[in-house]
């Protein structure tokens, strides 16, 4: 399994300009400041946002084929747009959007019933993955009860128990005070460990990063600053954002 990432994109000030890969059994970590283009990045991916220009490839199938090429020269391939709902890539939003009307089972169980799967055999799955995550104890409250901890790990569930081959997990600890980051971020590590396809994850921290990724892709200014293994990209940083980071001890 593989995802082939090449696109162009402009937003108002923002031109995102971005080529990577990940394979399958892999964690990348996105880094970069406010601004950069990771979460529009992650957006492409999930099929809520179009590229301008380039693809989105996952297994040899084009996701997205705007249908111009990116070079701007050569004959462009026709253009192609798998929608949000079809793409097998589950999504955990920084704001969680967790249906404010729904319990937490029947948000974890709601894209299984989207997907035609009767009611009874979602909620038990569903049931199954937040007792796996540690909170089926709440499945019977609404979003509005439950504590920051608890609302990420229905999103977590939710976002994985359509079995996806790509896992998007924008800013997953920002919202959390400390001691419920340190939790959620030890499930995390635990379940993506167990996850066998493709994650990336958008992060301002770079301890997120060590914890969580085997790869880091930095974006600065729209565009791929630094690449390649943890360990390498915090050991040379460079002097851009991360080695500002790095320098103030955030890490």
């Amino acid at each position: 399994m593989s995802l082939v990432v090449d696109v162009r994109l402009t937003r108002g000030p923002l031109t995102l300009t971005v080529a990577f890969e990940a394979a399958a059994g892999e964690a990348c970590a996105i880094l970069g400041p406010n601004g950069a283009g990771k979460s529009t990045l992650l957006a492409i991916i999930a099929g809520l946002v179009r590229p301008d220009a380039g693809s989105v490839v996952l297994d040899g199938v084009a996701l997205d084929r705007a249908g111009v090429a990116l070079a701007g020269v050569g004959d462009a391939e026709p253009a192609a747009h798998v929608p949000a709902r079809s793409r097998p890539i589950g999504v955990v939003f920084q704001d969680l959007l967790l249906f404010p009307h729904l319990s937490a089972v029947e948000n974890a169980a709601f894209p299984l019933r989207a997907r035609g799967v009767p009611a009874d055999a979602a909620r038990a799955r569903a049931l199954a993955l937040l007792d796996r995550l540690g909170v089926a104890h709440r499945a019977a409250a609404r979003p509005g009860a439950l504590s920051g901890g608890e609302a990420q790990r229905v999103a977590l569930a939710r976002a994985l128990i359509a079995q996806p081959r790509v896992l998007l997990l924008d800013e997953p600890l920002s919202a959390l005070d400390r001691p419920a980051r340190a939790r959620i971020r030890a499930l995390l590590g635990e379940v993506l460990t167990a996850f066998d396809g493709i994650v990336l994850l958008v992060t301002h921290d770079p301890q997120d990063a060590r914890a969580l990724a085997d790869r880091v892709v930095v974006i600065e200014h729209g565009i791929v600053a630094h690449e390649g293994a943890v360990a390498d990209v915090v050991r040379s940083p460079g002097d851009g954002f991360l080695g500002e980071l790095l320098a103030k001890g955030d890490g």
